[in-house]
């Protein structure tokens, strides 16, 4: 009985294989891709202009909050040199990126608010994946060199207390153009 159904399963999905899109390695080359990205508790938007061979300069705006404290969030942009590492599967982009980042950091305690603004290093790693010529999803992870905020009492501000490293893992959803 195994058999049969077995068969019949293999002899239904050979009409949908060949029906399958042009493997991404056909489809024309991009120069640049537009897009979102998102975590549970994370919403940007993410460019990209393709350099030559496998480089690229990648481009995003963040907007992070965790909602414990009302009013309170963080802002980025950031900046990305990003080489896509040469792989033998063609709809699968392994890439890693260094550059630049700047954050700003919203907050509001105490009757007081204001903001605290950084300028510092970064880089992300990933991979995308091509499942349509001109689209591609993937998951990419941003890493920071942050600081960590305190409120001072003395002047009723926040302030820079020190630095930790900040991940920031994001889905991605791009257009390719």
């Amino acid at each position: 009985m195994k058999f049969p159904l077995l068969l019949a399963a293999a002899l239904l999905a050979r009409p949908a294989v060949a029906q399958t899109p042009a493997a991404p390695s056909d489809s024309p080359p991009y120069r640049v891709a537009v897009g979102v990205l998102g975590s549970y508790r994370t919403v940007g938007l993410l460019g990209e202009v393709r350099a030559r061979g496998p480089w690229a300069l990648k481009l995003a705006a963040v907007r992070q909050s965790d909602g414990t404290v009302p009013g309170e969030y963080s802002a980025a942009g950031i900046g990305l040199l990003t080489y896509y590492l040469p792989t033998a599967l063609k709809t699968v982009e392994p890439m890693i990126g260094v550059g630049g980042l700047y954050s700003r950091y919203h907050w509001q305690q105490r009757g007081g608010r204001g903001n605290v603004h950084d300028v510092n290093v970064g880089g992300s790693f990933g991979a995308n994946v091509r499942f349509h010529p001109h689209l591609r999803t993937g998951l990419q992870l941003f890493v920071a060199n942050g600081f960590r905020a305190e409120y001072d009492e003395g002047a009723a501000t926040m302030r820079k207390a020190g630095r930790r490293l900040l991940v920031l893992p994001a889905l991605a959803l791009e257009v390719l153009l």
